[in-house]
């Protein structure tokens, strides 16, 4: 490999690194308009890419996601509709001609998107979080199935079933859901957490594995360390301001994508993740693997969270988020699991984040976790290097 290819190579290393740890575990649309120009109004795709026909309006930044759920609904990759032109001998990427017309199946995208664009805005029923989307009538296959497989096990109306008694829960209020939460994770030892260190390893597909320390003070310090074989990456978030630090370059984020990423980071990463507001709700009981939850939910105008709260230790188990889009809602999900006791807080040692495109999906291990340890604020300073 020459110099010239390697750099190539680490750049692209260093690139990725960045969107994987500063953009996939917050708030991707936003987060993404925010970073392409410094504006909160993203980028229309019918403005930056080319032949766009239906999807006038959508976000640029919202395209490859929406394309991935596409995908996912259907079951295929992307050369079911698009035209692949073979490898790039230099540089080994696919050659895609993403505006091309000429597959049929692309043709036929375009007419069930505008089913389902119609059926959101001529059918008034609240559909929450189950709106009509690709997947409502695929289910992973090319040919959806519009009817039942023959012949019947029994009818609607026959069946031991009619008798089945109906059994009804008696559902805690929200405010014990919380307060059983917070006494879980420890108290006041939880409440009165000033710093948290965690070691261990972050794990991706395409073997993107690499070790990573993540620091965090009260209340808003995140200090985020990868190490990987090319290049070690920092990324420090305090209060408004945050940096990603790669050797002697810097780059700077923009205060709003700082303070959403300390979000997310918090959310992630401390011991509390969730605290009660106003527009929350207890929704009934879910369950989670083997586990019986409460789903408490909340709905804002651009996304619908839901949170999963074991019935049994009261720990959270399970976020859920749908981001609202012009045409379908966004999964992500982030686990929570293998709680165990730190200085007499219990903390997850396995986080798993879970997107719509599994590039962006990640699972982070941890080795060891120091609560209250005496953190330095230069590890939250802003970088003495020039940035870029």
């Amino acid at each position: 490999m020459s110099g010239k290819t390697k750099r190539t190579a680490l750049v692209g290393v260093v690139l990725c690194l960045c969107v994987v740890v500063c953009l996939t575990i917050t708030d991707r649309t936003s987060r993404v308009a925010v970073a392409a120009g410094g504006s909160t109004r993203p980028a229309q795709a019918e403005r930056t890419l080319k032949n766009i026909q239906v999807l006038k309006g959508l976000p640029a930044s919202q395209m490859f996601l929406v394309m991935n759920f596409v995908a996912t609904s259907l079951g295929v990759n992307c050369n079911f509709c698009h035209v692949q032109q073979g490898i790039d001998p230099n540089t080994g990427v696919t050659k895609w001609v993403w505006e091309s017309d000429d597959k049929p199946e692309k043709r036929t995208a375009r007419g069930m998107m505008q089913m389902v664009l119609a059926i959101k805005a001529n059918d008034k029923v609240d559909f929450r979080g189950n709106e009509v989307t690709c997947y409502t009538c695929h289910r992973g296959q090319r040919k959806p199935v519009g009817i039942p497989a023959m012949p019947l096990a029994r009818s609607g109306h026959e069946g031991p079933d009619d008798a089945a008694p109906i059994e009804r829960t008696t559902l805690p209020s929200m405010e014990q859901i919380f307060i059983k939460y917070v006494e879980a994770l420890g108290g006041s030892a939880a409440t009165g957490t000033k710093t948290l260190v965690l070691k261990g390893k972050r794990e991706a597909s395409q073997n993107r594995n690499w070790p990573n320390e993540i620091s965090w003070a009260a209340p808003d310090k995140f200090l985020l360390v990868a190490t990987m074989p090319q290049a070690t990456v920092r990324q420090i978030v305090n209060g408004d301001k945050g940096w990603i630090v790669n050797g002697t370059s810097v780059r700077n984020l923009p205060a709003a994508t700082a303070v959403d990423t300390g979000r997310s980071f918090d959310e992630l990463f401390n011991v509390i993740k969730v605290k009660p507001s106003q527009n929350m709700r207890l929704v009934g009981t879910r369950k989670v693997g083997e586990h019986d939850t409460y789903m408490i939910e909340n709905v804002t105008d651009t996304k619908i969270e839901r949170f999963y709260f074991d019935t049994q230790t009261g720990l959270l188990l399970r976020k859920m988020t749908l981001q609202k889009t012009m045409l379908m809602p966004f999964p992500e999900q982030v686990d929570f699991e293998d709680y165990r006791d730190v200085d007499g807080v219990k903390v997850p040692f396995t986080i798993r984040y879970s997107a719509i495109d599994t590039y962006d999906s990640w699972t982070r291990t941890f080795t060891e976790i120091k609560r209250n340890a005496v953190l330095s604020d230069s590890l939250f300073a802003a970088p003495s290097v020039s940035p870029n």
